[in-house]
């Protein structure tokens, strides 16, 4: 049983970009005609104010921190680092699950029987 007692694994991640990387990619958000989807005009509204979010983020991650929940801060400038992190907190989670397959609620042995007696 986890700390919950329910069963539950907790796995809290902040995926965390640079001021610089945000740049880019809003950058390739309006250079490129395909990512305009992406591209919201409150995203620079937002940029302005990078240090109090910043503030605000750590402050959240600080209250909202426990022994059987803690936060993982996850560098994402690189995609394929971030996703090998977060693939890796993953695995390593389930690791500590000791999960298995349900067992048979039926006789094996007799329906192994049923299928090869036709």
């Amino acid at each position: 049983m986890d700390a919950f007692g329910a069963g539950v694994a907790l796995v809290k991640v902040m995926l965390h970009i640079s001021y610089a990387e945000q740049g880019e990619r809003l950058s390739e958000r309006l250079s490129d005609s395909a990512k305009h989807w992406k591209y919201n005009p409150s995203d620079l509204d937002s940029r302005a104010r990078w240090d109090d979010y910043q503030a605000a983020y750590a402050e959240a991650l600080q209250r909202c921190v426990t022994d059987a929940a803690p936060w993982y801060v996850v560098p994402a400038d690189r995609k394929w680092y971030r996703d090998w992190a977060v693939a890796h907190l993953l695995r390593e989670t389930f690791g500590d699950l000791d999960l298995g397959y349900p067992p048979a609620d039926f006789d094996v042995a007799a329906e192994r029987r049923r299928l090869y007696d036709d």
